[in-house]
């Protein structure tokens, strides 16, 4: 009888336990990643794929974001715990005899607005006043320049920055 009475109650907290999946649908807007594009230097309207790019976090334990890739777009993650950003952009150019690495290093300030989206996807993060910073290191920035095109990360519809090389 002692066993009965236990099994019933083993078998009702584990249906009591059970509650509906909290599933963030995929068409939900949760915390944007930051789009960057590359363009020509000579001609800043048209995309320049950029060939064996790395990025890096900039920090004590570096994080390898971007794997060496050739790409003229990138999507890049901002810190949702602070106020800024720091990434090592490194470009690899391959001869016959030699391997150029060249590391550009870029910091992104911004201010963070959290809000509530629902019980399923929690919190998002939008950045406004967003801000970069390229390092300047004389004539070995393989970056030449930096364009802003809009100001707040909400969402990746449309670049944020324009990196010219």
């Amino acid at each position: 009888m002692f066993k009965r009475i236990i099994l019933l109650f083993l078998i009702i907290y584990a249906f009591k336990g059970c509650t509906k999946d909290d599933i963030c649908p995929p068409d939900t807007a949760t915390t944007a990643n930051l789009v960057i594009t590359f363009n020509d230097i000579a001609n800043p309207t048209v995309l320049k794929k950029v060939n064996f790019l790395t990025v890096k976090t900039n920090n004590s334990d570096s994080i390898e974001v971007i794997p060496r890739t050739s790409t003229d777009s990138i999507v890049l993650p901002l810190n949702t715990n602070r106020d800024t950003t720091k990434y090592l952009f490194i470009k690899t150019t391959i001869t016959e005899t030699d391997t150029i690495v060249d590391i550009d290093k870029m910091m992104f300030t911004y201010s963070r607005e959290n809000g509530y989206v629902n019980r399923a996807c929690g919190f998002r993060t939008e950045f406004d006043n967003l801000n970069s910073t390229l390092e300047e290191e004389g004539n070995e920035n393989w970056i030449e320049q930096v364009i802003p095109k809009r100001e707040t990360v909400k969402d990746e519809n449309s670049a944020h920055l324009t990196l010219l090389h």
